[in-house]
């Protein structure tokens, strides 16, 4: 049946925050395009996605008879709108499927290498809280014509904090062409549609940051370094060309390519002149894990320009697992554990010593005893052989006078 002129429709459809919204495209028959101004204009559709921030993404109009390709998107709430301005005459209009999933099963994005290299990308596990990312090829080369993507999740109340241990891709910030790194928001809407459609949005998205050159170019504490607003985080690779590694680079074993170590961060604790409703941001008697010290950054000393770290609030099970997993150059989470090494060799040894002592206690009770023992076993013995003596003494007197009457 044919839809009519002159209609504004507009569907809302909203799911729970920790699921995801995807749509189906089961038929669609709208009014072709204008062919002077190549626009949908007697009828089109619109999909409005409404972002975890209440921002609004419109899409594109859609109109003709052939069927659009599914909308895969990360968030929770969107809007179909259809609008007609002319009787269709034969067109029929549309049918959609939509689906409710839950965010935790959507992975992350294909990855491509070429066959030189192992497979790259993957996900963390469940309930992981820390773990580490190093690029293909570390640390000797990366693969030219290469995208690989990780996908980083952590539980709903958690956040990610990403710190880049080692970073070399280019001998210059400005080769960001031939290689960069960047982390993005899990949520963000642009990062579901297909792969062609993944572009960084710019250096001032706080949704993203992107890094090229070498780490001499972030030279600066927490450069580095960044914190989720959410959950979820894609780290991306992305090359066009090869390293270039010169003899001089080989001869003294210059790493190249990139190493990551993230960590689940409970929450964030509020020191003074932070707002503390500020989300994400807490006091430090609501953290019953362990509160990273944070301490002060100082750039210009002298001069009292200085600046508080982040202070994290992560699992305890992360203290002393040699792994740094505070804020870049907050080193509280391992700063005790040597001596807590040395504490615990020294009861270990102390223990060794005690138990010698009570092993030599016990033999030397044990030798003292049976050489007791022998010696009432020899004086019995002893006092058996003299009283058998005396017995035969005393039977030969006997004996005697009776053998002297007989004679």
């Amino acid at each position: 049946m044919p839809y009519a002129s002159d209609l504004d429709c507009l569907f809302n459809i909203t799911t729970a925050p920790s699921n995801v919204l995807q749509i189906a495209f089961l038929a669609f028959d709208l009014a072709d395009r204008n062919p002077k101004s190549d626009q949908c204009l007697e009828a089109y559709f619109l999909v409005i996605v409404v972002d975890r921030q209440g921002k609004e993404h419109l899409g594109e109009r859609i109109c003709g008879s052939n069927v659009p390709e599914p909308i895969h998107t990360m968030q929770s709430s969107l809007q179909i709108q259809f609008v007609t301005t002319l009787v269709s005459g034969s067109h029929k209009g549309f049918r959609i499927q939509y689906r409710m999933l839950s965010e935790a099963a959507i992975l992350e994005p294909p990855s491509f290498i070429n066959e030189d290299f192992p497979p790259c990308g993957g996900h963390s596990n469940p309930l992981q809280l820390t773990g580490e990312i190093q690029s293909p090829g570390y640390p000797e080369t990366y693969p030219s014509n290469a995208t690989c993507n990780w996908l980083i999740r952590v539980e709903p109340r958690q956040r990610i904090y990403i710190r880049i241990v080692h970073f070399n891709l280019s001998a210059t910030i400005a080769e960001c062409n031939r290689a960069s790194l960047i982390v993005f928001d899990g949520y963000r809407h642009e990062m579901v549609d297909d792969e062609k459609k993944y572009s960084p949005t710019g250096a001032n998205d706080p949704s993203e940051a992107r890094f090229c050159g070498s780490q001499a170019y972030y030279a600066e504490e927490g450069m580095l370094s960044y914190m989720s607003t959410a959950n979820r985080i894609i780290v991306r690779m992305v090359t066009h060309d090869k390293p270039r590694r010169s003899d001089d680079d080989i001869d003294h074993g210059v790493q190249i390519g990139f190493k990551i170590v993230w960590t689940a961060v409970e929450s964030l604790i509020s020191e003074g002149g932070i707002d503390e409703e500020e989300e994400g941001i807490s006091g430090e008697d609501e953290c019953d894990e362990f509160v990273c010290k944070g301490g002060q950054i100082c750039m210009e000393e002298a001069q009292g320009i200085c600046a508080s770290r982040s202070r994290l609030c992560i699992h305890k099970s992360l203290v002393c697992n040699g792994v740094h997993n505070c804020a870049d150059g907050d080193f509280s989470d391992e700063a005790h554990c040597y001596s807590r090494e040395i504490i615990i060799i020294s009861a270990i040894a102390f223990s060794f010593v005690l138990l010698t002592i009570c092993i030599c206690v016990c033999c030397d009770q044990y030798r003292k005893k049976q050489k007791l023992r022998r010696m009432i076993r020899e004086r019995r013995e002893e006092n058996g052989t003299a009283k058998m003596q005396t017995q035969n003494s005393e039977r030969t007197a006997a004996r005697r006078p009776m053998l002297e009457n007989k004679r």
